[in-house]
C-alpha cells in the first residue's frame, strides 16, 4: 500500500507528538540512565599541559633556575643530586640553543653551576645547588644588548647603553658584557668574580 505523503501540518503534528512522548515522566528515567553511558564514550581528553605541571609541581631553586634559563619542563632533571655526566649534558644542550634576551643571565647563572659540578667528580645534592643559586640574588649582569639584568630572573634593571669592542672586550660604558656586578652604592657598581668559580678549578 502506498505511503501517504506528509503534509506540512502532518508532519508538524507528528514532531509534536514524539516531543511530549519524550517528556513523559515515564521516559524522563531512560534519558538518565542514556546519559552516563553517552558521557562515557567521551571521556575528557588529557591537558595539553599536564607533563609541564607535572615537571614543575615540585620544582626548586635549581630547577627554576634551568627553567628561566631555557631548558625545556620536560628536560628538567629529577634526580636528587647532579652528576658530573648529567652537568655536561645540560650545559652541552644549553650551548646548542642560544638564549633570548630574558635568558641571557639566567643562562650563565646555569652555566657557572653547571661547570662547577661538571668539573668535579661527585655528584652535588639539589639542596646545595639550591644554596649556590642564593649566592647570585642580588647580582647582576651586562646582557649584548646594552641592559643590566637580574642574574637570576633575568628582569632588566638599566639600559647602559650600545655595547662596542674595547680593549679586546665587548662593553658599554664600564660594564663589560657576560661580567657580574653588585651595587656598591647609590650608582656604583663593583665587578666580581662568579660566586663558586673556584669550584669549577
Amino acid at each position: 500500500m502506498p505511503s501517504e505523503a506528509l503534509s506540512p501540518r502532518t508532519g508538524f503534528c507528528r514532531l509534536a507528538w514524539c516531543a511530549r512522548a519524550l517528556l513523559r515522566p515515564s521516559s524522563i528515567p531512560l534519558f538518565m540512565l542514556l546519559c552516563p553511558l553517552a558521557c562515557a564514550s567521551h571521556p575528557p581528553a588529557p591537558s595539553a599541559y599536564s607533563s609541564t605541571r607535572d615537571a614543575l609541581a615540585d620544582l626548586d631553586e635549581f630547577g627554576a633556575l634551568l627553567v628561566k634559563a631555557g631548558l625545556p619542563a620536560e628536560l628538567l632533571p629529577k634526580e636528587r643530586e647532579v652528576s658530573p655526566e648529567l652537568a655536561r649534558k645540560l650545559r652541552m644542550h644549553f650551548h646548542l640553543v642560544p638564549p633570548s634576551a630574558a635568558q641571557y643571565a639566567p643562562r650563565l647563572v646555569a652555566d657557572v653551576l653547571l661547570l662547577g659540578v661538571a668539573s668535579g667528580k661527585e655528584s652535588v645534592a639539589r639542596a646545595e645547588l639550591d644554596r649556590r643559586v642564593q649566592e647570585f640574588q642580588s647580582l647582576v649582569v651586562l646582557r649584548p644588548d646594552g641592559y643590566l639584568a637580574s642574574a637570576l630572573s633575568g628582569r632588566e634593571q638599566l639600559c647602559v647603553g650600545p655595547v662596542e669592542v674595547q680593549e679586546g672586550a665587548y662593553r658599554a660604558g664600564i660594564f663589560e658584557v657576560g661580567t657580574f656586578y653588585k651595587k656598591a652604592g647609590s650608582n656604583d657598581w663593583q665587578p666580581i668574580a662568579a660566586p663558586g668559580a673556584a669550584r669549577s678549578q
